[in-house]
């Protein structure tokens, strides 16, 4: 596909240098992800960060089900969240419980940052955590440094009033790369403005970071707004919850309602949904 499709993620690699990189798109994700979103306005900026994070840390897995990366804390962010699945679709949330206007990083009790790696046919997940930093920035490339032990450069290019959501992101390989070169191919990316990368044609600037190394652009992959909730699911989560609870909802609320915290979809059962769903001999697959 074409990469001025709307949301993607494209990657690249220079023939010659173990270094790789990839950038992405996901204003439409973005989009959908923040509508009806409450907080303050730098958790709008939060979850286009780790909607960005997240497309380009999948452009260094070969193979996967699902993704996940969520930053978490005992404070006023409890859950920042982030999922991506093999065939590109990507979901979002946030859980917050603050009543102040900002939000610092930094300041938040016991702050986590994890990558979950799910490769789906009951083979065992993958999971690296690290504190979190002082930005989502600075915490993706302390996870590769620390948990992947391959160094990563991220350049996060969001802004949540114009709904732009994209980024760049460069890793080191096994091999030989002077920090001088690593310097350079860094610093290309932590100049100008977050407007101009965006609109700059990669296969027209990145011959120019080391012109004597032929670079290499794969095809574009298309990015799009998914989520996996369902009513089967919602109503393994209600058994899982247990009948008494259940029926005290029931009882008390005339109905269940469970809202999906992704897409905000709505499910409803009533007294005959409940008693089919405990019913004996009832059987989820």
């Amino acid at each position: 596909m074409s990469s001025d499709s709307a949301d993607f993620l494209q990657s690249f690699y220079w023939e010659s240098l173990p270094l790789r990189g990839a950038r992405c798109r996901v204003d439409g994700i973005f989009a959908r992800v923040i509508q009806g979103l409450e907080g303050p306005a730098e958790l709008r900026q939060l979850i286009g960060e780790i909607l960005v994070g997240l497309a380009l840390i999948s452009s260094t897995q070969k193979h996967f089900e699902r993704l996940i990366l969520q930053a978490q804390s005992q404070g006023s962010l409890q859950l920042l969240v982030a999922e991506m699945m093999a065939g590109g679709g990507m979901r979002a949330y946030a859980r917050w419980r603050g009543a102040e206007e900002n939000l610092d990083l930094a300041a938040l009790p016991e702050a986590l940052l994890a990558l979950t790696v799910d490769m789906g046919m009951d083979r065992d997940r993958y999971q690296g955590l690290i504190q979190l930093r002082n930005t989502l920035t600075e915490s993706l490339q302390a996870y590769f440094t620390e948990s992947v032990q391959a160094p990563a450069y991220f350049r996060l290019l969001v802004d949540a009033t114009s709904g732009i959501a994209g980024g760049y992101f460069l890793q080191r390989l096994p091999g030989v790369l002077t920090a001088e070169e690593w310097e350079i191919a860094t610093g290309f990316f932590a100049v100008g403005s977050d407007q101009s990368l965006l609109q700059a044609r990669p296969e027209q600037f990145l011959p120019e970071i080391f012109p004597s190394v032929g670079v290499r652009l794969r095809d574009a992959q298309g990015l799009h707004f998914q989520c996996s909730c369902s009513q089967e699911r919602v109503e393994r989560m209600l058994v899982a919850l247990g009948e008494k609870e259940v029926e005290e909802t029931l009882a008390a609320e005339g109905k269940v309602q469970v809202t999906c915290e992704y897409c905000q979809k709505v499910y409803l059962l009533d007294s005959t949904d409940v008693a089919a769903l405990f019913a004996p001999g009832k059987s989820l697959h």
